[in-house]
């Protein structure tokens, strides 16, 4: 686009006029004359021309459309054999054999009603859940920490009651020791906090932008955007997998002695165990176009032998299977060279 602001077509023409539409399916914003003819006109119908106030500064206004392997081309198609959104010139390098290649207007045809949409949307939500959960874990786990550390000076002080003049300075010990605890854990969970939350804004913009799909965006751009956040919600559930992995219920104790000796009257043990809250990722079905299922050959069965002319100079090396599934072996003995034709069965 031109400028943030300003007509692109009438910037084409060396005009200057401020922008009041957008039109997600061009990519361009209109001013006020532009827009209504865009709408008027036969060939652009369809479009979404929605008003520049309406996006918000957080949304990006088009999802990627451009091939990463070929960036001057355009995502136009969708194979459902490899369930990938491509361009013409991956249609005629990778998938010249694939059977359901569809143009990407086809392919998206009731995207916001399909299972692909409702299987993101869920995921989004079921990333969001877990994360809050996992936020209210720590927190109330750092709660709870500083709920231990006051019942257990309590039992420190008790005991420290029995020893008036000899305890003071096993006292200050125990208690450095468990504010030493208590800061590394306290440190960790602190860390750990930060990362849920980078995770958690990160997963909530997506669902903004999701939203923002549903709503103004055209087809293409839903369904584009849909099939990135397939693989975005593969990485973040990795993610989270390992935040909660890494997420340890650390509980510190007072392990109180029976008989107390004037040098140590107890001592700090930590009880570490899995994170309580448990994560069960959603497996992320596809959109509503099923790829046909391929069709293999289990077994074949001798059909004739061909024995070649021995004197004669044969370059006989391959393994040849023919379109109608016949198998073609070949011996390159020089002293008994064949060529077995083996039949589908």
């Amino acid at each position: 686009m031109a400028s943030a602001s300003l007509c692109d077509p009438c910037s084409e023409a060396d005009k200057s006029l401020t922008a009041t539409k957008y039109c997600s399916d061009c990519e361009e914003q209109l001013c006020r004359d532009c827009g209504v003819s865009h709408c008027r006109s036969k060939a652009f119908k369809s479009h979404h021309a929605i008003d520049l106030s309406a996006i918000g500064s957080n949304i990006l206004i088009s999802a990627k459309k451009r091939c990463n392997d070929h960036s001057e081309m355009i995502l136009d198609y969708y194979c459902t054999d490899h369930e990938i959104v491509c361009c013409r010139a991956c249609i005629s390098n990778e998938h010249r054999v694939c059977q359901n290649v569809l143009p990407l207007e086809l392919a998206s045809n009731d995207v916001r009603k399909s299972a692909l949409f409702n299987d993101v949307m869920e995921d989004i939500t079921h990333l969001i859940t877990t994360l809050n959960a996992l936020e209210n874990n720590r927190q109330s786990k750092l709660q709870s920490m500083e709920e231990s550390k006051s019942a257990i000076t309590k039992k420190i002080r008790a005991v420290k009651s029995k020893f008036l003049k000899q305890i003071d300075d096993l006292e200050r010990e125990l208690t450095t020791s468990f504010s030493s605890l208590q800061r590394k854990h306290e440190m960790e969970i602190n860390k750990q906090k930060q990362e849920i939350s980078q995770v958690l804004v990160d997963v909530e913009e997506n669902k903004n932008k999701k939203d923002f799909f549903r709503d103004h965006g055209s087809k293409n751009q839903l369904f584009v955007f849909l099939r990135q956040q397939v693989s975005y919600i593969d990485s973040t559930e990795a993610r989270i997998q390992q935040m909660i992995s890494n997420s340890q219920e650390i509980n510190i104790i007072f392990d109180e002695k029976k008989d107390v000796k004037l040098e140590s009257f107890g001592s700090l043990i930590e009880y570490v165990q899995p994170c309580l809250v448990q994560y069960k990722p959603r497996k992320c079905h596809h959109a509503q176009i099923n790829a046909e299922q391929m069709k293999y050959i289990i077994w074949f069965e001798k059909d004739t032998g061909l024995k070649l002319e021995i004197g004669e100079t044969y370059a006989l090396r391959d393994v040849k299977v023919t379109n109608d599934n016949t198998l073609l072996l070949t011996n390159t003995s020089s002293s008994y060279p064949k060529l077995y034709v083996y039949r589908d069965c």
